[in-house]
């Protein structure tokens, strides 16, 4: 067995030791920097809430309008009131009725401002559920409730979220008696399957038990490298069924073109498919071809097939 000398002992005393108060202060460090993080988080909230002049638990708001008719129910687990700043409601809950007393949809988020005038402003994650069924999920940057029509508006940044698609747009207004929700200004669509589209001024319809995607402004649809440049969008979310309307054309990126018109989108078994019964016109490097009655294009495989009247030019 090797013998250690005392000499060697104590320098690996030392070193342990060492080694030992470095990591203490290294854990001492980490959990100071921790506890500075957290209690400048906390320290946000604190004072935001212990500067309030009024605080109400489990708060509880009606609002009738002129013919005594409940309109609006708010309930909040903890309300605030400050001297310079609208009230905060914590944990809220919105309810909206219509003139019949029944429930048109609710509201409910982790936070919200309460104004002077009545109006609801929600930031953050906000879940809106319609007694129709109708659910939208949703991030704002800033989302009212306006007490006196209860329709909802926005000028700011939303992001709408689907199980199919995360949609983000720079406003949004819903008017309460309907399950329509308009997306203002520029929106992207961004499909989880990596395809992306860009319009404008989208609506997304709820009414009927379906969910469709609709906007009349000129729309760009990215996906497998190709471009595809449409007059608008009619998309059935829950069919996986997209239509691109109007005049079509397809920029594929092999370099060929296709010009047609309202074309359709097949995402219903899981992958891109492109047809329509309308006149097409291909073009590449070395053909130019004209189909009378549509085509069938299954981008994954890269096979066209052109039908009806079909005559062709190869160079």
């Amino acid at each position: 067995m090797q013998k250690i000398s005392f000499h060697s002992k104590g320098k690996l005393l030392v070193t342990g030791v060492i080694i030992a108060f470095v990591g203490v202060v290294w854990l001492f460090i980490s959990l100071v920097s921790l506890v500075f993080i957290v209690n400048e988080k906390e320290l946000v909230d604190l004072n935001e809430i212990t500067n309030y002049v009024e605080k109400i638990d489990k708060f509880v708001l009606q609002g009738f309008n002129q013919k005594q008719q409940l309109v609006h129910f708010i309930e909040s687990d903890k309300y605030y009131s400050f001297k310079e700043k609208p009230a905060l409601l914590l944990e809220p809950k919105v309810t909206v009725y219509n003139k019949k007393g029944e429930e048109l949809y609710m509201l409910t988020s982790k936070r919200a401002n309460y104004l002077e005038d009545g109006e609801i402003i929600f930031k953050g994650k906000v879940n809106i559920n319609s007694k129709s069924g109708a659910s939208y999920q949703m991030n704002a940057k800033e989302l009212s409730v306006n007490t006196k029509t209860n329709n909802l508006k926005s000028d700011k940044q939303i992001i709408y979220l689907d199980k199919k698609a995360r949609v983000v747009a720079q406003g949004m207004l819903m008017k309460s008696t309907e399950d329509k929700m308009h997306l203002l200004g520029k929106t992207t669509i961004n499909q989880k399957g990596g395809q992306k589209i860009f319009t404008k001024d989208l609506f997304i319809d709820q009414s009927n038990a379906k969910k469709r995607y609709y906007s009349k402004h000129k729309t760009t649809y990215l996906a497998s490298g190709n471009k595809i440049y449409s007059q608008g969008l009619d998309m059935d979310t829950g069919e996986g069924i997209t239509i691109l309307l109007g005049k079509v054309d397809i920029l594929q990126k092999s370099g060929a073109k296709i010009n047609t018109s309202r074309l359709i989108v097949d995402q219903s078994k899981g992958r891109d498919i492109y047809r329509t019964v309308a006149q097409v016109h291909y073009q590449s490097g070395i053909s130019n071809i004209h189909a009378k009655k549509g085509m069938y294009y299954d981008v994954k495989d890269q096979k066209l097939r052109l039908t009806g009247g079909v005559v062709g030019r190869y160079e």
